[in-house]
């Protein structure tokens, strides 16, 4: 672990994770530029896939306390374009321990951020339809990420807890990047 991140579990989080997701947001259709047309396509694939992927994760989100409510407007989007979302069970999810729980939960909510830009790029591109679930928590998407990553370092105090969660959060990474290549979205 760099020494930069030996403290903070923010820092070891970022640093566990940093490759996988840049991967992920290189390889994401839905990141990449196109017309409304494409953007809304891939928009609807990638929430077919996360369907899936969220309700495998909810109990454990659940055990940190946070991911509440994003399967609600997920839900919604698809309905509005007549699809269904991908089954849950695709992957076994890691132990099921407090610290697994707070990694899971920092690749959840931090995908929320991630909406948001992916929203704007969208919004720009032409796409008309609500795009709910990428709307994340509307303006207070930041306060509410700030708010969680104040928790979660409270969380990981224990180096064991940290490379836990650093585990689960590479975890959920991987099963999200096998979702979208099972799904042939992805090379």
């Amino acid at each position: 672990m760099p020494a930069a991140a030996a403290g903070d579990p923010v820092q070891a989080l970022r640093s566990a994770t940093q490759a996988l997701h840049a991967r992920l947001d290189s390889q994401l259709p839905l990141a990449q530029p196109a017309d409304a047309t494409q953007s809304l396509h891939h928009y609807h694939e990638h929430l077919r896939v996360l369907h899936g992927w969220l309700s495998d994760l909810t109990p454990l989100l659940q055990r940190a306390g946070w991911g509440q409510g994003l399967l609600e407007p997920l839900r919604a989007d698809l309905a509005d374009a007549g699809l269904a979302g991908a089954p849950a069970g695709r992957a076994s999810p890691p132990p099921d321990s407090a610290a697994a729980a707070w990694g899971v939960a920092y690749v959840v909510e931090g995908s929320q951020l991630g909406g948001r830009v992916l929203h704007q790029r969208l919004r720009r591109a032409g796409v008309a339809a609500p795009l709910r679930y990428l709307q994340g928590r509307g303006a207070a998407t930041g306060a509410h990420w700030n708010s969680f990553l104040q928790a979660l370092r409270a969380a990981l105090v224990a180096p064991a807890d940290v490379a836990a969660a650093s585990a689960a959060a590479c975890w959920a990474f991987e099963d999200l990047l096998g979702r979208f290549r099972q799904e042939e979205l992805i090379p």
